[in-house]
């Protein structure tokens, strides 16, 4: 299997720029591309099916369409006819059926089964949408996930209202500390429960866990399918723990099972910590997790455990691995498992023995960050039972796409984007080495060169910052970058400290302390550009969005090097940003040591806000009018203080756009928004 590594990293460190297309790429190539996610590769390795994703020019979104391929001659099928809204698609034991999530025109999430010989029926009648579709082993019951709505909290009393008469809406009213999340609004007060389908023979979902907590997923079925394994808090005082916005339900999470014939709850995990994704061996006498025991550190490692069935023996394995895993499999003889985790900004699978060695198999897993195609670090990936490995695999000039390892070596299945390839020449992608010119030590970084790219020549650059923090870049493509190459810029981007993918520690010198000695890397990130040659360094510009941001708008008030800057998304005050963004009570916890109102002397020093008389930079404030992670009045807040402090600014504010989630022609005018600003502050700019 040792093959796969050469093979995966050959394919990703291979530079951009192959294609010698005849034009640069432009903001309407959005609509063309196309890119895979979730493989889901068929017990026997001889099928795969993913998600095709694609900017749709008419509807003005991502939309996704199922896939089938053919593993041994890449020849592909639609298992959906027409583009809208497919997802989770999930194979039966037996590979005779795919169960899939589908919503309608009327904006309902059901779950489709399609037989392989050919008939394709909608399950549910669902109002609530339904997730995590898991198989029972003999292939009869499906289990999932699903909120199950209850009344809201009331005060007073509504006056009667007199017939035909026009009033105003009612009054929304809260009484939790979660009650709000960033792409989705206002929480529907209820709970999410585990539920079973019964496949053959339809009849509604059962309903397997009650009262008034929340569920979690992945879900696991126990080998003789009488068990359900899930990660849920039932303690009395859970909605006042942190939220894990990714799964809406709290941080503190242990392992379950319910079982099916009695609704009885056994916790089988009792560290306090965020522990998900149970994997049943393929014996069913152990149980693999993922999770750490909760520190309250800004970040920790996720570690993969591993407990016998009825919660007894719990042992953390591969501990030496100094990075956190993001999913896992079981081999199918038992004896380890398949594993993700990122390091140094490349995803990587890799074989995890029980005894904690580790094997790595791939080195070229990628995914998409929505629309703007940031590169950030992740991906997918699925194990056939003789091991064969279905994922999502990317590179410098190429969007993700179905791989397959199988027997020793890794081959590309798809090319969803050969045409616009064809036509599109891209920017050269490089590692570009770094050292903080605060300590020495190494920062992972990337440099992209306009197409064309003249060595004699000097161009302006654009140092880009991801969010997170606690979050990693890595050197896979991006639209965003790609774009900005092709208006001429060299763009420069890295993993400053408090980046995952280089250790625990790496990522903790910034915990309690952030925004602080990032800004020295990012700087050196710039210096190394400049060293490296091409570099104009009288024109020089900044940007991110969210941690990248908070960084930008930190840099802009701590140095008058950069031209022009823009802040996307930002959190520029600590204080009203923990008191009014869906993740307060996360960030109240993990990073800061305090409340506002018990040190408010930290929380001003970390507020790049409090830098605003140092700011000369001509600064533009992007923010989405729904966003709710870094809300609306941040940007405002930045953006008046930089007015009153005379500052060149302006500000941009997207409508219905949340934090993360961006319509493609919003990034598309965004984008051409950046530019221009950019633009208008360069040396050789006519004003």
């Amino acid at each position: 299997m040792r093959r796969i590594v050469s093979v995966a990293l050959t394919a990703l460190l291979a530079c951009a720029g192959a294609h010698a297309g005849t034009r640069v790429l432009e903001p309407k190539d959005l609509f063309q591309m196309h890119w895979a996610s979730d493989p889901q590769i068929r017990k026997d390795g001889t099928q795969i099916v993913y998600v095709g994703n694609h900017n749709d020019i008419m509807t003005d979104e991502v939309t996704q369409s199922l896939w089938l391929v053919d593993a041994a001659t890449g020849a592909q099928t639609p298992l959906t006819h027409s583009s809208g809204h497919y997802g989770s698609p999930r194979w039966s034991p037996d590979g005779s059926k795919i169960a899939y999530v589908a919503t309608g025109a009327d904006s309902k999430t059901q779950i489709v089964m399609h037989w392989m010989h050919g008939e394709t029926a909608t399950l549910t009648h669902l109002t609530e949408a339904p997730s995590e579709l898991t198989w029972s082993p003999d292939g009869k019951q499906i289990a999932f996930i699903m909120l199950t709505p209850t009344p809201g909290p009331t005060i007073g009393k509504p006056v009667a209202k007199p017939a035909g008469a026009q009033w105003a809406a009612g009054p929304v009213v809260t009484n939790d500390l979660n009650f709000r999340a960033d792409g989705s609004g206002l929480d529907p007060y209820g709970y999410r429960h585990v539920y079973v389908l019964t496949v053959e023979g339809g009849g509604a979902p059962r309903q397997l866990t009650f009262g008034p907590y929340s569920e979690a997923g992945p879900l696991g079925w126990s080998a003789d399918g009488r068990l359900l394994y899930f990660a849920g808090n039932r303690n009395d005082n859970w909605k006042r723990e942190p939220e894990d916005w990714a799964r809406h339900t709290s941080m503190t999470l242990s392992i379950f099972s319910v079982n099916l014939a009695d609704g009885n709850l056994t916790q089988l995990s009792h560290e306090v910590g965020p522990y998900h994704a149970p994997r049943v061996s393929p014996d069913g006498k152990l149980i693999a997790y993922l999770g750490y025991s909760d520190k309250h550190l800004g970040n920790q490692n996720v570690r993969l455990n591993v407990m016998e069935a009825d919660g007894k023996n719990t042992r953390v394995i591969g501990e030496s691995l100094d990075r956190s895993i993001t999913d896992c499999e079981w081999a199918a003889d038992g004896r380890s498992l398949d594993v993700e985790y990122v390091d140094h900004g490349i995803t990587k699978i890799a074989r995890m023995g029980l005894n904690g060695r580790l094997e790595t198999l791939i080195a070229n897993v990628a995914s998409v960050f929505g629309p703007v195609q940031l590169p950030y670090s992740g991906g997918e990936f699925t194990l056939s039972s003789k091991g064969a490995i279905a994922y999502s695999g990317g590179g410098a000039d190429q969007l993700p796409e179905v791989y397959l390892a199988k027997d020793g070596k890794s081959q590309r299945l798809t090319n969803l984007n050969a045409e616009l390839l064809s036509e599109v020449t891209v920017g050269k992608l490089s590692a570009l080495p770094v050292k903080s010119s605060f300590d020495g030590r190494d920062i992972d970084a990337w440099e992209v060169l306009p197409p064309g790219f003249d060595s004699t020549k000097k161009y302006p650059l654009i140092l880009e910052i991801h969010g997170g923090p606690y979050a990693s870049y890595g050197p896979t493509y991006s639209a965003e970058y790609q774009l900005y190459a092709a208006a001429g810029y060299i763009v420069v981007y890295g993993n400053p400290r408090g980046s995952t993918s280089s250790g625990e520690e790496f990522a903790n010198t910034i915990h309690n302390n952030y925004p602080s000695h990032d800004y020295d890397d990012l700087m050196s990130i710039v210096d190394a550009a400049i060293a490296r040659g091409g570099v104009d360094a009288e024109n020089l510009f900044v940007t991110g969005s969210s941690g990248g941001g908070v960084l930008t708008s930190w840099i802009v008030g701590k140095t008058h090097r950069f031209r022009a800057a823009v802040t996307q998304r930002p959190v520029v005050n600590w204080t009203s940003w923990l008191l009014t963004a869906d993740m307060g009570s996360f960030g109240a916890r993990y990073w800061f040591k305090h409340l506002p109102w018990e040190d408010q002397d930290t929380y001003w020093k970390l507020s790049p806000i409090s830098l605003i008389g140092n700011v000369t930079t001509p600064t533009m404030v992007v923010v989405g009018l729904s966003d709710l992670r870094t809300p609306v009045s941040e940007a405002e807040q930045y953006y008046q203080a930089l007015q009153l402090q005379g500052v060149p600014t302006t500000l941009y504010e997207i409508p219905g756009a949340a934090h993360g989630l961006i319509k493609p022609s919003q990034f598309a005018e965004e984008h051409s928004a950046i530019i221009e600003w950019f633009d208008r502050y360069r040396t050789t700019a006519k004003h």
